[in-house]
C-alpha cells in the first residue's frame, strides 16, 4: 500500500475520512516521474495528514517511494483499526472480521505500535484479544 492511497478510503462502518496510517514495516519503491503525476494526492495527504495543496512536489517524491508492507489504519472516530498485511489492507466490516486472525496480527506487532496508536484502536480492542488468547 502506498500513502496516496489514502485519499480514497474511509472505514467501512463509520465512513469517516481520513483514516489514520501507521506504517510498521516499509520498503523503498520507486516510481517513474509520469505515474507520480497520475497518483499525486489531489485533495489530503495521508503522509503529512494535511490538505494536499499545501504539500510541494519533493515531499510527493519521497512519498511514492515509500510502500507500506505491514501497518494498521486507525478510523479515529469510531476507533476501528485494519491491519495492512502484504501490501493490502484488511478493511472488513465487523462481521466479516476473523477474531483469529486479528489476534495473529496483534501478536506479531502490537509491541511496535507506539502507545498514543494503541489508545486509538479500540473495535475490536486490542488489549483484551491478547487477553483472552494469552499472549
Amino acid at each position: 500500500m502506498r500513502y496516496y492511497f489514502l485519499e480514497l478510503l474511509a472505514c467501512p462502518v463509520c465512513k469517516h475520512h481520513p483514516l489514520l496510517l501507521y506504517p510498521i514495516e516499509v520498503e523503498d519503491r520507486p516510481i517513474n516521474e509520469e505515474t507520480l503525476a497520475k497518483v499525486r494526492c489531489r485533495n489530503y495527504c495521508g503522509y503529512l495528514r494535511r490538505p494536499a495543496s499545501e504539500v510541494d512536489m519533493n515531499t510527493c517524491r519521497r512519498c511514492s517511494r515509500i510502500y507500506i508492507k505491514t501497518g494498521v489504519l486507525i478510523c479515529e472516530r469510531c476507533g476501528r483499526w485494519y491491519p495492512i498485511l502484504d501490501g493490502i489492507p484488511r478493511m472488513l466490516d465487523d462481521k466479516y472480521r476473523r477474531r483469529m486472525d486479528d489476534i495473529r496480527f496483534l501478536r506479531n506487532y502490537y509491541d511496535k505500535i507506539p502507545e498514543e496508536i494503541r489508545k486509538l484502536m479500540k473495535n475490536p480492542d486490542p488489549s483484551q484479544l491478547l487477553e483472552e488468547q494469552g499472549a
